[in-house]
This record gives C-alpha cells, structure tokens and sequence, in this order.
C-alpha cells in the first residue's frame, strides 16, 4: 500500500504507532476508542492496523484484540501526538497518586525536579501537567510552589499579629514601610487560607500588657483561639526583645519582623537553638547598603558619599558597612562618610518637639476652636501634628546642612547615598530651593521606595516585604520544612533598587 498517496492514513499510522509506545505492555484499545483517539474513521483505522500488521509490530485476527509485537518496537524520536500522551498520562498519575493520599491538602507539592524524577518524565512534561492541573484548580500556583485544594473546606489557620498598641485593635502605624506590611500582609493571609487575629503590646507600662481580642490572658487567649503561630513587629517597642522572651515561653511557632535595633542582640543566640523561631531581617542587615553600593559601581561611580543625622542606630551603620563592603573588590572607589552620631531616627528629632509643647506655645486652641464649626474640631490634632512634623523636619536638616555643604565642597564625589528616602527628600528640595541645575547635582539614592521619592524622582532602594511577609507565613505554617531548618541567625530577602532620574546620565 503506498501511504504517499493516502496522507490522512500515513497520519493515522504514525499515531497508533506513538499510542503503541505509550502502552507496549497492554492490548490496543478497540477500533472505536482509536477511532476517538486519533480523530479518523474506523476504516482508516482498520487500513492503519493492516499497514503496522505487516510490519509485524502488532498481531491478531478479525473480532479479536489487536496485541502489541513488543520484540518489534525500535525507540524513534517523540512526536508532538506523544507529548500530549505524555502529559495526560503524567496527569492521571498525578490525580490518582492525589486520590490515594500522597499528597496532603493545602501543603506544597514536591519540586518539579523531585516530581520529574518520581514519575519519570522530562521537565517540559512536567511544567505543561502541572499547568493543566493548575487550570482545573486541582492545584494552586503560588511563587514557585504548587499546592493542591480539594473541594473540601480545610479550617482556616489562625496567626496572631504581635505588635505595639496603647490598647485592644489600636496598632501604632506611622511609617510607610509599616503600611505596606500590613497591607501585603492581609492580601497573602487571605490567599494561604490564613486568618489574622491582632494582639497589641504596651511595654511602657510598669507591667507590659497584652490585649487581646477578647480581653483574655494571652496564654488562654491563644489556646482558645486555637493561634498556629505569631507574627512578632518588633516596631514601636520599649523592649521587643523582653517582649520576644515571653513569647518563646508560649512554645508557638514565632516570625519576628526585625524593626528595632534591640531584638537585634537576640538574633545569634536564639534562632539557632529554637526552631519554631525565625528572624526576618532586611532594613538592618547590610544588604541594603551592599546592593546599593554595587549599583552606583556598576554606573561607573569612584567617590559616593554616604549621609546619615541618625547614625546612632545600627540600621544606618549597617547600611553604610555594606557600602563599603561593595567597594572592597574595586581599589579605585572610596566611601566618604557623612554623619551626624547623636539621634537613632527622626522619632527622636520629633521627641525634642513634643517635650518642649511648642504647638501649643504658638497656637491658641481656644481661638481655633472658636473659629471652626463644632464638627470639624477633631481636625486640630492633624493640625498639630502636621506643625510637629514641620518643626520635626526643620531640626533633622539643621542636622544635615552641614553635612550637605561638607559633601558638595567635594566636586569629584558623584553620587550621594543617603540614609532613607526622608533624607533624599530633604535635599532634594534644598535643591530645588537653591535653584541648582539638574546636570550639577550628583546621583541620589535612599531607601525605602517611598510615595514621597516617586514625587520627586529619587532613584530608592526598595525592600522586599512581600517576600518577607511570604516567608513568615511560611515558617508559621510549615515551622519543620527543611527550608527554615538551617543554621541562619535571620533570614533576609533581597529588595532591588527602583532607578529614576535622580540618577540618570546627565
């Protein structure tokens, strides 16, 4: 028979032939069900089966199963009908290995390379099973990880939010970076299944109180809630160090979201010995500083200047360490510093005045009040907050200027890396006020990746708090996955710098 002259059976041979491969250990499946299979009528099945017949590669009679020759059967390169065979096969495996249990509900699934390697077949074939199982919502897609849902409802778990408050749901939010945390933190809560409960802490009593969602002593508060684990912001805080031992004694799981240099001192001794603890830290570590400093290098900087009116604290150390870290492989670049050593962050800038009341020396609350209707008296705190903030940020540049003047007296230092975002801000509209020209400003970069940078184009370092908030989730609900079995002392995401006009090529 000439198959040259009859393309739809040439067609119709080639895939029996891969269906063949597939299935060399079973009879072939009747000439109805290959008539399905391979989209052809079942005369042009009953032709295909004479043709491979012939060849000796299947044998039998009229009216009964077709065989397969296995003897007969020489390895010919994969056709794309045998890589969708493949995957459906790999997907009822899959299915039926979830059927049977393998695989829990809501935990992740193994890597595809372990998965690869467990049903033998290549990765393509892996990645194109798991995406179709992903389309059927049999398993869910979330980072890198799969996951596998069931149509049964899985009880949500419980997660308690430990931070400072002056009383029950008041969490003390200021800063942007704090925002964004617990913004991100309420999206990835509802997609992991995970209910959050918030706990606030005041440490500035004689006795720190906890207060809890319904009035109850935390230890009976959690027991009773039925809390998984703990998700510790050290923001704020007398003491969160103090606050992270009486946690430990509680024997939950615990994420400790380091924003305060005190719990930095826990970090070495504890996370090596207690495993239901993990340290998350990235605006104290010296990665940020490292990852800036490499940028500007790699933009052809040889003299940066690093600012800082709050290096007391060890956040502004640490980033200028790793400053000077990234310039330790290049003889030819130098670090200057810039600093004013007598203030750990603009709270304390701030602090100086609240204690001397000068809202209060300037303004007459009686005469505003009477100058507002009734309903709009509440307003007067943001006034007053507003003129703190001024006052605030008045004092933090009388700091800084002479640092300014110091820096810019050095024609040949081409890029500035200021301590955070408010700084770049700063003087950023110092300069605007002083009418310098754009191509006689150098480079600038904070952190942060604030609103107030995106105003005013200042290329800023952001930090990864959606990997971090990830990896926190993660360590409470899986506290014994190898991943967070490691000697680590913290666990620490890398950002990415975010690159506006502040320092492109004039």
């Amino acid at each position: 028979m000439n198959l040259k002259k009859s393309p739809v059976l040439s067609e119709t041979v080639e895939k029996i032939r891969s269906i063949i491969k597939l299935n060399s250990d079973v009879q072939l499946p009747s000439v109805r069900t290959l008539s399905r299979q391979c989209e052809a009528s079942p005369v042009t099945i009953l032709r295909a089966i004479g043709v491979l017949k012939k060849e000796g590669l299947i044998e039998g009679k009229w009216g009964s199963r077709h065989h397969v020759t296995v003897e007969n059967i020489t390895p010919e390169p994969a056709t794309e009908f045998q890589m969708v065979n493949k995957v459906k096969k790999t997907i009822a495996m899959i299915k039926h290995d979830i059927i049977e249990g393998k695989y829990q509900t809501h935990q992740p699934l193994p890597s595809i390379k372990q998965l690869t390697t467990h049903y033998n077949v290549s990765y393509p074939t892996m990645k194109k099973a798991l995406a179709v199982l992903n389309e059927q919502k049999i398993i869910k897609q979330s980072g890198a990880k799969y996951y596998f849902f069931t149509n049964h409802v899985k009880p949500k778990t419980k997660i308690a939010i430990v931070a400072f408050g002056l009383g029950r749901n008041s969490i003390k939010i200021v800063s942007e970076r704090e925002r964004n945390f617990y913004r991100i933190l309420s999206t990835v809560a509802m997609d992991q299944n995970v209910i959050l409960d918030t706990v606030c802490c005041n440490d500035y009593l004689e006795d720190s109180q906890f207060y809890t969602t319904d009035n109850s002593p935390l230890p009976r508060y959690l027991k009773n809630k039925e809390i998984a684990g703990i998700i510790l912001s050290s923001y704020h805080m007398k003491d969160s160090a103090e606050c992270l031992r009486k946690l430990l004694l509680l024997n939950i799981p615990i994420s400790a979201w380091v924003e305060d240099h005190r719990i930095m001192k826990m970090i070495g001794s504890y996370s090596r010995n207690k495993r239901n603890l993990s340290f998350f830290d990235s605006s104290y570590s010296t990665l940020p500083g490292f990852e800036v400093g490499r940028y500007l290098i790699g933009k052809g900087h040889k003299k940066i200047a690093y600012i800082s009116p709050f290096h007391e604290s060890p956040w502004s150390q640490n980033r200028f360490t790793g400053l000077k870290n990234a310039a330790v492989a290049h003889p030819d670049v130098r670090i200057y510093s810039f600093l004013c050593t007598e203030y750990l962050n603009d709270y304390f800038y701030l602090k100086t005045v609240l204690d001397e009341s000068l809202f209060d020396k300037h303004c007459s609350i009686h005469d505003i009040k009477e100058m507002i209707h009734p309903f709009l008296r509440n307003r007067i705190e943001a006034v007053r907050y507003e003129h703190d903030i001024l006052l605030r940020d008045s004092r933090i540049f009388s700091a800084c200027e002479n640092l300014i003047k110091d820096a810019s007296a050095d024609r040949s230092i081409t890029a500035w890396v200021c301590a955070n975002d408010h700084i770049a801000v700063l003087i950023t509209d110092y300069w605007d006020f002083c009418a310098i020209p754009f191509s006689e400003r150098p480079a600038l970069v904070g952190f942060d990746n604030s609103f107030n940078s995106f105003e005013r184009n200042i290329t800023s370092y952001e930090f990864n708090i959606s990997g971090e908030v990830q990896q926190m989730l993660h360590h409470l609900l899986y506290p014994t996955s190898s991943y967070m079995l490691n000697d680590k002392p913290a666990i620490r995401v890398s950002g990415r710098i975010v690159e506006r006009a502040s320092c492109y090529s004039q």
